[in-house]
């Protein structure tokens, strides 16, 4: 009987916290993940799930990834978890304004030959309604095998890593179009590189990762 009470609370408590959410939204994303060494290039990585915020712009995200390959070591899966803060959204005309001056910035760094390219990047670049920055964990799990004649080895297969990042959105009605790049340490070392120096193997513990992505806010 007291499991029952602990669970109807455990219940209302989250239905509570998930009514008082100010915006949601479902995502999906596409991009590249790379270790921060130059033996190995960027892997196709997948990304989909559902975010939380309330009025203080605070949230948090869930999620599920799929990497087709990290540094040589094919499908690994993680479940990524972060608290998010993300920044009041921008009135149409702040937008514009903003993409002006940002056109104005890349005209004036860039070369003659160069200027309608700068003038165009600088402007979109800076359309964007919002910015979010987020902070988490990853726990994940690699299926598969390191790659014949590869110098990388599976420690764990169990993964984890510290996430650190921030996603810039450009918001059309309810949709966001999002661009996400992204810091990742692997604080126990699952994956490892052999040096050719005595067998030594040295932990990969950095990795990089920028993807885009859509989301619908309901």
């Amino acid at each position: 009987m007291k499991c029952k009470r602990i669970l109807l609370v455990a219940l209302l408590a989250t239905a509570a916290v998930c009514a008082s959410a100010q915006m949601r939204d479902a995502f999906v994303g596409v991009g590249v993940y790379k270790p921060l060494y130059n033996e190995t290039g960027g892997r196709l990585m997948t990304t989909a799930g559902y975010g939380q915020f309330y009025s203080s712009g605070l949230g948090f995200r869930a999620g599920l990834q799929w990497t087709s390959s990290v540094a040589t070591v094919e499908h690994a899966f993680g479940l990524p978890l972060s608290v998010v803060w993300r920044s009041p959204s921008r009135t149409p005309s702040e937008r514009l304004y903003s993409g002006a001056a940002g056109a104005m910035r890349g005209y004036g760094y860039s070369s003659l030959d160069g200027a309608v390219g700068s003038l165009l990047a600088g402007f979109l670049m800076n359309l964007f309604s919002d910015i979010e920055f987020y902070g988490g964990v990853t726990p994940g799990w690699i299926a598969g095998t390191p790659a014949p004649g590869s110098k990388t080895n599976v420690r764990t297969p169990f993964t984890l890593t510290l996430d650190a990042g921030m996603c810039i959105n450009y918001s059309i009605w309810r949709f966001d179009i999002k661009l996400m790049p992204a810091f990742h340490f692997d604080p126990i070392g699952s994956l490892t590189r052999s040096t050719g120096t005595g067998g030594a193997e040295v932990p990969i513990r950095w990795f990089f990762s920028f993807s885009g992505g859509l989301a619908f806010r309901f």
